[in-house]
């Protein structure tokens, strides 16, 4: 075969020699090549960090009724699949500092401390001399009821190996007071791969005004799949379960909803655009969307903002389908104190707890119940609950429930649920591998639970991003909800 737009070799020409490739410097020349007129000629490339080499592996059949096989023989080629280990801790803290060493928190991901030791002088790097690959790719840790938190991501980092392992991406918290916060962090390698970093945070307090109670977000395309992580802290009390069900749809149905006709993130509530109103006080800077639904960095939002009603036609005859976070995303990953409850008193439960008769306290997981009624959390995913209930501790046990004279009975408030797309890019057909408590870290009457969920990513694209990634790692942004 003759390569394209080139002459053929006239009869008896001797082939003209070419002289090798060279190796290009770190200032991105390639040697002199002034004297040799028949040297190769070579592009320059963009220095980014190559992402780790791709594990390609059989697919197993797909479970959401979306034939990716068809999918993938329309285009010619064999899609390219790039597998995560996304992590996902929640911990009430109940407004107690954090401690001085946080690897206990990750232990679980690590199969170290389940017995419930503190473990000392260990870090996620010394896995990575002993030849282990550190087994998260993706963390996630939202926090409920926060104390002061200075000091806090370098902590993780540091419990993750130091920042030549993993990067802080973003952060983001409910002001006033920053009782939610969450913070997202990266394996290295993969920043290139990543873009298109927003946050969001929706107000569920009285009035939807107060921060106490009410869920912040982060959401970002990676290597072409757009995923999104929610932390909550939803209503309290073993009564105000159509509270949480309604705090619920509220944070789905609000988190990164487009806002068309709005520069300040409020929604427009008629046909005619009006112009926000100035608030002197209300917000700090955030992410808010363009005229296409995009969220733009460092635009004020509302918290407090209204649920979006649910778009209609022909004066409200017909309903369009309302946006949706759970729906919207490739993945979409719930965690916090979701206050759920087990039903019965503290003597019976105490019984089952001492019995280990763990499947009849689950049979009366409110959770459970409106789950599988589908009055909220219809179509979420979560692990089998395994480990002992979470809430309510005495602080400083991980195993002594409330001793108080209020008696509150043990349950599993604190979840992490994880949804993805029909259609989507992601899968989790084996879902998740970890789901536990850390027994290690008992500062507060709730255990930190954690999460790894095994997920693949499908037509992944692992071209980095050009201008090597997120620009902004490590960027926060504190989200008002005081008018």
């Amino acid at each position: 075969l003759r390569a394209r737009n080139t002459k053929p070799t006239e009869p008896g020409a001797q082939p003209k020699a070419v002289s090798p490739v060279k190796a290009w410097d770190s200032d991105g020349s390639s040697g002199s090549s002034e004297n040799d007129p028949g040297a190769a000629t070579v592009v320059p490339f963009d220095p980014v960090p190559p992402p780790r080499l791709l594990s390609v592996r059989s697919r197993a059949p797909a479970t959401d009724g979306y034939n990716y096989d068809d999918a993938a023989n329309t285009s010619g080629r064999k899609p390219a699949q790039k597998e995560l280990r996304v992590c996902a801790v929640t911990w009430n803290m109940c407004g107690r500092k954090f401690p001085s060493n946080l690897e206990p928190m990750l232990a679980p991901l690590f199969g170290r401390g389940d017995d419930g030791d503190v473990v000392r002088g260990w870090s996620a790097a010394d896995d990575d001399e002993d030849g282990i690959d550190t087994p998260c790719d993706i963390v996630v840790i939202g926090v409920q009821e926060a104390a002061a938190m200075d000091g806090f991501v370098e902590g993780i980092l540091s419990a993750l190996g130091g920042d030549d392992e993993f990067v802080h991406l973003a952060g983001v918290s409910l002001e006033p007071g920053g009782w939610i916060q969450m913070e997202v962090f990266l394996r290295r390698e993969l920043l290139p791969l990543v873009s298109d970093v927003r946050r969001d945070a929706v107000s569920c307090g009285i009035g939807n005004v107060l921060g106490n109670k009410g869920s912040v977000g982060v959401a970002f395309t990676c290597a072409g799949a757009e995923l999104c992580f929610l932390n909550a802290h939803l209503a309290a009390h073993t009564e105000k379960v159509k509270q949480r069900n309604a705090d619920y749809h509220r944070i789905v149905r609000t988190m990164f909803a487009p806002r068309v006709g709005s520069q300040n993130g409020s929604i427009s509530s008629s046909k005619a655009v009006r112009k926000p109103k100035a608030k002197a006080n209300a917000v700090a800077p955030a992410d808010a969307p363009d005229e296409t639904g995009a969220l733009k960095p460092h635009t004020p939002i509302d918290p407090h903002r209204p649920t979006p009603e649910t778009p209609s036609r022909f004066g409200g005859l017909l309903k369009r389908r309302a946006w949706t976070a759970a729906e919207r995303f490739d993945m979409c990953v719930f965690m916090g104190d979701l206050n759920y409850r087990v039903e019965g008193n503290r003597r019976a439960v105490d019984v089952l707890l001492e019995n280990d008769m763990m499947d009849v306290m689950l049979s009366n997981d409110q959770l459970g119940i409106e789950k599988a009624a589908g009055r909220a959390f219809s179509g979420w995913s979560e692990a089998e609950l395994k480990f002992p209930p979470t809430y309510k501790l005495n602080r400083g046990t991980a195993d002594v429930y409330d001793t108080s004279a209020k008696q509150r009975v043990p349950s599993w408030t604190d979840r992490v649920l994880w949804r993805t797309k029909t259609g989507g890019k992601v899968r989790c057909n084996d879902g998740a591998d970890v789901y536990t408590s850390a027994k290690g870290i008992r500062t507060s009457d709730h255990l930190p639970v954690v999460a790894r969920i095994k997920t693949t990513i499908f037509d992944a694209r692992l071209a980095a991003i050009r201008g090597g990634g997120h620009p902004s790692t490590g960027s926060r942004s504190r989200l008002c909800s005081v008018m």
